[in-house]
């Protein structure tokens, strides 16, 4: 009797150094070089309207496949609520990003919040550069230049009494001001636009909804042509025209596909069209590699185009317009 007990335990034992043994070699081989765990890269923008960000998503996409990395796009509900960004930023960071892009809904606040954070890992802002903190790398065509060629357009499509309202909006934005500013710089230096409108929504507006409150402004004050610079005004604009049964001469800056379609149908008489599959690929590579790709792109432009109707289908253009189209 004592020697089954005796030989019970001793298979027991064994049993349990197998197992023991099975763990320690299963956690060194996953720890081992060139079995490490996939990277994590957090694509956080603004607004629920995912479809808005797909080119984007579809660069940085291609990165992250490339590099066996998993990329997640997280939208907020709202367009303009910081709070519910900088809870999202610290929420990805609490669960082990390795990586973060981050369109921001409001440049400034969110650049702010992150300086204050001890953020260790890359962060990539999409959006113009500042000087404020040299840890982040800034993603973003040359927004200024890209309204500037927008007012030259304007300038030699226009009489030199054309009234033209800009609708002024998401201002918080560092790439709106900027292009809006280009314009209205274009305009100024041609000195040939009749008169210049701005439609803002003021404090007591800003619950009113974006398209009804264009259609108001549609209805008060009478113009030429509208100007619009982001896809947010664009489509607004748009609805408003359609549900007045309305047309102006539309220019703009927007990627939305209900930019192009208005473009073809000739409501928008130029876009100004940034390249943002780019911008969402060359985010991803520096957030994957910020070192080696700090070297490789330094210096590297994001592409943007003025398209017109008449050469929408250019080959630059076309690829432009439609990345995914074989």
């Amino acid at each position: 009797m004592r020697k089954v007990l005796k030989n019970k335990n001793l298979i027991i034992l064994i049993a349990v150094l197998f197992v023991f043994l099975g763990i320690t070699l299963s956690s060194t081989y996953s720890n081992s070089p060139g079995k490490e765990s996939r990277k994590k890269v957090s694509f956080i923008v603004y607004g629920d309207d995912s479809e808005r960000w797909e080119n984007m998503r579809q660069g940085a996409g291609l990165v992250c496949e490339e590099n066996d990395a998993d990329l997640a796009l997280i939208t907020t509900l709202s367009e303009n609520d910081v709070k519910e960004q900088e809870e999202i930023i610290s929420r990805e960071i609490s669960n082990g990003a390795d990586a973060l892009i981050i369109a921001a809904c409001n440049s400034k606040e969110i650049r702010d919040y992150l300086n204050g954070l001890r953020v260790r890992i890359p962060v990539i802002f999409i959006g113009p550069g500042s000087e404020e903190n040299n840890k982040t790398e800034y993603i973003s065509p040359n927004d200024y230049q890209i309204g500037y060629d927008l007012g030259k357009q304007f300038v030699k499509n226009e009489s030199d009494i054309v009234t033209v309202a800009i609708i002024s909006e998401n201002t918080e934005r560092d790439t709106v001001t900027l292009r809006e500013k280009g314009f209205r710089d274009a305009i100024a230096s041609e000195g040939k636009v009749g008169r210049v409108l701005t439609w803002s929504r003021n404090d007591n507006e800003k619950t009113v909804n974006r398209r009804v409150f264009v259609q108001r402004a549609l209805v008060s004050e009478a113009c030429d042509a509208i100007v619009t610079f982001d896809n947010l005004a664009t489509d607004a604009l748009l609805d408003a025209l359609v549900n007045l049964n309305q047309h102006s001469k539309v220019y703009s800056v927007s990627t939305s596909n209900k930019a192009v379609y208005n473009l073809y149908d000739k409501e928008i008489r130029a876009l100004a069209y940034p390249d943002e599959y780019s911008m969402g690929y060359l985010a991803a590579v520096y957030a994957l590699d910020k070192k080696n790709a700090g070297k490789k792109y330094t210096g590297e432009e994001i592409d943007y185009k003025i398209v017109r109707k008449e050469n929408m289908y250019d080959e630059d253009n076309q690829t432009l317009l439609f990345p995914f189209v074989n």
